[in-house]
């Protein structure tokens, strides 16, 4: 047995991997596929029906900083708008911290019906993440169909 100290140098210290969770939701909102679309691809509204959300900014065309409170403290980042297929799909990432990504999908189910499908990879606990999806589509709902009765 050799009495000197351990060597290691040649060893990396690799950042433990943060598990992601997933989770996905549905929802019917009565209003066209149009203008489901286009309120959701309102991103700066985004904090009218994600509460956690203060604050999204535009960067260009496919760059947004957000401000949020996901357990009562802020935290900033942006996040990427990876593809857009009107009337049918948006999917974006954090790039901040790489903590979150997702696809909100839309399919007619008549003139004046739209099903939303929202999955989501996260940080947070799978029951946690499924529980904000579902709070996230009702008060998108109530706001779309809200405003369809206004006009």
């Amino acid at each position: 047995m050799d009495d000197s100290p351990p060597d290691y140098s040649a060893q990396t210290m690799e950042p433990a991997p943060v598990e992601m969770n997933a989770a996905r939701q549905s929802v019917v909102v009565r209003a066209p596929v149009a203008k489901v679309y286009e309120q959701w691809s309102r991103f700066e509204d985004l904090p009218k029906f994600i509460k956690p959300l203060r604050r999204v900014q535009r960067i260009d065309a496919s760059h947004f900083s957000y401000t949020w409170h996901p357990n009562g403290e802020e935290e900033q980042g942006v996040f990427h708008i990876l593809l857009r297929i009107p009337e049918r799909r948006i999917t974006w990432r954090s790039i901040s911290d790489g903590f979150m990504s997702g696809v909100v999908s839309f399919e007619r189910r008549s003139n004046i019906a739209t099903e939303i499908t929202l999955k989501i990879r996260s940080i947070f606990d799978p029951p946690r993440l499924s529980r904000r999806l579902e709070e996230y589509l009702g008060s998108f709902k109530r706001l779309v169909e809200s405003e369809a009765i206004e006009l």
